[in-house]
């Protein structure tokens, strides 16, 4: 284990595992494995066992760490642990961990920093308690590009008669992106559909599942398709959810590509979508 970064806003503290200055933490608790499943076995009252199990579905994830202030001044050590303690007061924050594999990250909310003992002025011991609503972590987003097309366009096609061998025009483009989760947990896609058009179509080519907007896009405008909240944001101020059609809402498995296609109607300018997913795991 090598670092812990908190973000919170615009503002981000980082928390190594060895420093000679400042903070250190150490004794990560719950940052991995399986959380438990809300589903309890149930025993068949008249034969031997219990009843087939269904479909699993995860507890949130308590998450805790430790954390000390090296070689400070007691006044030092007051103003890092006033800093620390205002992290994600207010709301979730991103807390990112570095280890051997990389990093990885999960939305937390922060439910206390308290002291651990008398000693706090001169060394800065605490505890951060955390729970993550979604028990899986994730590939950090600043590090996941985003995959783009425009909407499908037709080739140049073969003028008739024509002369053997035939040599078929190129041009056109599919309209078409591909996300991949590598991670060993599901996970779901993020689409940006950039303006202007009237109305748009995401349609999975494997599975034929399809999300959409049925709402006007100016030129210049950007709608957030979010498929794991179900919503619908247009240029980060108006929630227009209630635009959203098909809503036939599916995750990528883990280890496995979809590819989406992308139309829409009463094209202005140059309609774009962009999407990508980032790679999940327990």
């Amino acid at each position: 284990m090598n670092v812990i970064t908190l973000i919170d806003g615009a503002r981000t503290l980082v928390l190594p595992a060895e420093a000679s200055q400042g903070w250190i933490f150490h004794t990560l608790k719950d940052w991995y494995g399986l959380t438990g499943n809300k589903y309890p076995t149930i025993e068949r009252p008249q034969a031997h066992g219990a009843y087939p199990p269904g479909r699993a579905v995860r507890l949130s994830r308590a998450i805790s760490f430790k954390v000390a202030y090296r070689n400070g001044t007691p006044a030092e050590v007051e103003e890092a642990v006033s800093l620390l303690s205002s992290f994600g007061a207010e709301g979730p924050i991103v807390m990112i961990v570095e280890d051997a594999l990389g990093r990885t990250q999960r939305t937390v909310t922060i439910d206390s920093i308290p002291d651990l003992d008398d000693t706090r002025r001169y060394t800065g011991d605490m505890t951060v308690n955390a729970v993550a609503e979604d028990p899986r972590r994730y590939a950090v987003d600043t590090e996941v590009p985003w995959q783009r097309t425009a909407p499908p366009t037709a080739g140049a096609g073969l003028v008739w008669p024509a002369v053997s061998p035939l040599v078929w025009p190129g041009g056109g483009t599919s309209g078409r992106i591909t996300l991949t989760n590598t991670g060993l947990a599901p996970s779901a896609p993020m689409f940006r559909t950039l303006g202007g058009f009237s109305s748009t179509l995401i349609t999975t080519v494997e599975t034929g599942a399809r999300v959409g907007l049925d709402r006007l896009v100016p030129d210049g405008s950007v709608a957030v398709i979010d498929t794991a909240e179900h919503r619908a944001m247009l240029d980060g101020q108006s929630d227009v959810s209630r635009w959203i059609s098909w809503r036939e809402w599916e995750l990528i498995p883990a280890g496995q590509s979809r590819t989406y296609q992308f139309d829409v109607t009463a094209a202005v300018g140059s309609p774009i979508l962009e999407g990508r997913v980032l790679s999940a795991w327990w």
